[in-house]
């Protein structure tokens, strides 16, 4: 059985990097979009881009921000992958991957996040074209949506939305995600909590850090 993947996004400052780096989830993300309070600056983002470790994909989190500059994150080598959580369209998704493209041919992944309130959102999700889809419960609400309408999603999917060492367990015994997606569920009054990273993944990795 394939092992769930695991994504801390949020991260802020360089010791949100240290705790990553020292736990090694999969994945790691950076919310590139100013509107947020997780919101880190690209300046800063080149920082903490260098510090995080080498097997670790960086993504970069954005809302409705043109292709053109979500394309300069990936050509600056600031991120691995591109996680779309606005009204971004197939249009969209077609011509980022354009922009994107590597030369030395390595793979970008689009994830594209959809807010799921109904069973109509599941198949806008399904049948989208990008590489991962993230189903959510609301824009980094972190309040969860009603897990029984993901049961036969049938492609891979990040799950995400008020995860947190809690209710982890479940959400993966019963739903193999691909990946879950987890920011406020590792936090401690807004900043990232060592001790809940450390629980997560030893949650996802039966005890194996």
């Amino acid at each position: 059985m394939v092992q769930t993947k695991i994504k801390i996004c949020g991260l802020r400052t360089p010791e949100d990097v240290r705790i990553v780096n020292r736990y090694r989830p999969d994945y790691a993300g950076f919310i590139c979009c100013a509107r947020f309070w997780r919101y880190v600056p690209k300046e800063d983002l080149k920082l903490l881009a260098k510090m995080i470790a080498p097997n670790i994909r960086k993504v970069g989190v954005f809302v409705d921000n043109p292709a053109e500059e979500v394309s300069t994150y990936i050509k600056e080598g600031l991120i691995d992958d591109v996680q779309l959580h606005g009204q971004e369209d197939e249009e969209y998704i077609k011509k980022l991957r354009l922009l994107c493209r590597k030369e030395d041919g390595s793979d970008v992944h689009i994830i594209k996040a959809f807010r799921i309130q109904g069973p109509q959102d599941i198949t806008r999700a399904r049948l989208s074209s990008s590489d991962f889809i993230l189903l959510d419960g609301g824009q980094g609400s972190g309040k969860t949506f009603d897990w029984r309408l993901i049961r036969n999603i049938g492609r891979n999917y990040f799950l995400a939305g008020g995860l947190n060492p809690d209710n982890l367990e479940k959400a993966v015994s019963q739903y193999r995600p691909y990946a879950v997606d987890i920011s406020s569920g590792v936090e401690t009054d807004r900043h990232k909590d060592e001790s809940k990273v450390k629980r997560v993944i030893e949650i996802i990795r039966g005890g194996r850090i």
